[in-house]
């Protein structure tokens, strides 16, 4: 085959092999008719793992499912995997919205749950639908969302691995869903949690074949439903140009023009959110989380991370979203029995509006981010993935059993044995937590102490994070202490400008050299949340040990 010439198979009913003209570029995109008239077709054929590079040539066809690595490395993918797991089939159950709402996330007024002694920052949504009732099942696995955060793509070619197990199993007549002694330390995800349909997505294979975190911009940041909206996508656009470069057989110049002076993270985030969503509808000019579309493709995504930061296995997830703070909830108990209780950490993001969301995960209709550290960049360190590996089956335990109650909610009179553990370890429902500060600058997904920046090197810092503070994630920093060196040595303190105490999270993180990633050292406060609601709770304040919350205007003080 030519090598400027790719042949690209489309998963839909009437759409033929087409032959679409590539520049001299590592870049390939799958074109697509309409990416919203389409999701139908996918429903009922298959969640696609887009590889937007030039590696091997993939055939998106049939009932089966083409993941990130089975699409990358050649392995079979045709009419001899037809059928085998993990097809995606129309749920069972009913899928009823899940209600979400509540006050603006800025507004420090107090509202108390009528029906507890609970006080919530902002109130909580009242739904009319349990957020516990809607089963999980289509569950993708993302990895190499940074494409030098090796420590995920593992992660999601073992889970290929298994598949390949598994489907062997099944053809020659093996029950391969009997078989759960691998342990603990071996465990087959499609044997292991078999109500649940797993599929992987490499999210930016153009930055793992070139080991940097990114080619252009941060890809975890380009998921707002703002950035989504600058990347024109339409009948004509995406049946007639390669959005990856200038050429438009049709002879649409002007498209084309837009559309190649996007960086390269802006088109791959549209064709992800196209894939695993839609995020939002795009007829709906209403800023209200009302706009969000409440029936993405995938029902959780499962976002994995590494940091070169002290920050052990931290779960991230956003405010508002009951059933995800439930399964941190659950898995936090998990790696804390394993780990300790340093070992893992809670932090919510106060973002409850999906679509205000910049990050990857927020594609499907819930968002879970593992992120494990320290360790370096490009650096695969087994203890590293056996923690995040931990805490992903933690996880997709949790929805497999929740899925199972459902299953079976008649003949248990809707009782949860998962829910009422939860109920056991963590009374009255709150569970301790980091609460992020808000992002005040742009590429950040919180708040951060900024340092300046070489004048000659952008991604060189001006100033040196102190010694003190080093490996110190989730310690508190307060006024007065040490925070940066100066290249003579002086000292700068923290000024208090993000208030008196603050808990120092990724600090000195490498990703965080980037601008667009959002220079600095991230900043959280002690908190909790409910797990019932998914919102943060305050103690009452005749209590002793008010949690006080305090969001403060950030000065440049150290510019």
């Amino acid at each position: 085959m030519d090598s400027g010439i790719s042949k690209i198979q489309f998963n839909s009913f009437n759409n033929p092999c087409r032959y679409i003209k590539l520049s001299n570029t590592t870049r390939m995109l799958p074109l697509r008719r309409n990416m919203y008239t389409r999701l139908s077709h996918l429903r009922r054929t298959a969640a696609l793992s887009l590889l937007a590079t030039a590696l091997p040539s993939s055939a998106f066809g049939g009932n089966i499912i083409l993941s990130a690595f089975a699409a990358s490395t050649g392995t079979p993918t045709f009419g001899s995997l037809q059928h085998q797991h993990s097809p995606l089939s129309t749920h069972p159950f009913a899928r009823p919205l899940f209600v979400r709402g509540g006050q603006n996330p800025m507004d420090t007024n107090t509202v108390r749950n009528m029906s507890s002694d609970k006080k919530y920052p902002q109130a909580p949504p009242a739904p009319t639908i349990s957020p516990f009732s809607r089963p999980v099942k289509k569950v993708v696995v993302v990895g190499g969302t940074h494409g030098n955060e090796y420590t995920g793509v593992w992660c999601i070619k073992a889970i290929e691995n298994q598949r390949e197990t598994f489907n062997n199993k099944s053809a020659s007549g093996d029950d391969a869903t009997s078989d759960k002694s691998n342990g603990e330390d071996n465990i087959n995800v499609f044997e292991r949690f078999p109500s649940l349909d797993i599929d992987t997505l490499l999210g930016n294979p153009v930055a793992f074949m070139q080991n940097k975190r990114f080619v252009d911009v941060d890809l975890n940041r380009e998921f707002s439903k703002e950035k989504l909206l600058c990347v024109p996508i339409d009948e004509e656009t995406t049946e007639e140009c390669d959005i990856r470069t200038d050429f438009c057989s049709d002879g649409n110049g002007a498209a084309a023009e837009t559309l190649s002076s996007l960086p390269h993270e802006a088109l791959r985030a549209r064709e992800i959110e196209c894939l695993l969503g839609p995020k939002f509808t795009t007829t709906s000019t209403s800023s209200d989380d009302d706009a969000s579309y409440d029936n993405p493709a995938a029902d959780i995504v499962i976002d994995l991370h590494t940091t070169t930061a002290n920050m052990g296995i931290s779960l991230i997830i956003p405010e508002g979203n009951a059933f995800m703070s439930a399964a941190a909830a659950y898995v936090m108990t998990k790696c804390r029995e394993k780990y300790g209780v340093d070992g893992a950490q809670c932090l919510m993001h106060a973002l409850p509006k999906r679509q205000d969301r910049m990050n990857l995960s927020s594609c499907g209709f819930h968002g879970f981010t593992i992120e494990v550290g320290p360790t370096p960049q490009g650096v695969l360190r087994h203890d590293v993935v056996e923690k995040t590996e931990v805490a992903m089956h933690a996880l997709m335990e949790f929805l497999h059993l929740r899925n199972l109650e459902l299953e079976n909610a008649g003949a248990n009179n809707g009782a949860s044995a998962i829910l009422d553990q939860l109920r056991e370890i963590y009374p009255g429902g709150i569970v301790p937590c980091y609460r992020s500060a808000p992002a005040v600058r742009p590429g950040e997904l919180s708040g951060k102490i900024s340092w300046p920046n070489d004048a000659t090197n952008p991604n060189f810092p001006a100033l040196m994070v102190h010694r003190s503070l080093q490996d110190r994630d989730f310690h508190p920093l307060r006024t007065g202490d040490p925070l940066f060196v100066q290249l003579d040595g002086t000292i700068i303190p923290y000024d208090g400008s993000h208030g008196e105490e603050v808990h120092l999270i990724f600090v000195n993180e490498g990703g965080y050299y980037y601008a667009s990633s959002g220079t600095g050292i991230g900043v959280a406060v002690k908190s909790q949340f409910d797990w019932l609601t998914g919102w943060f709770v305050v103690e009452s304040d005749d209590e002793e040990g008010v949690v006080e919350e305090v969001v403060v205007e950030v000065k440049d003080s150290y510019e």
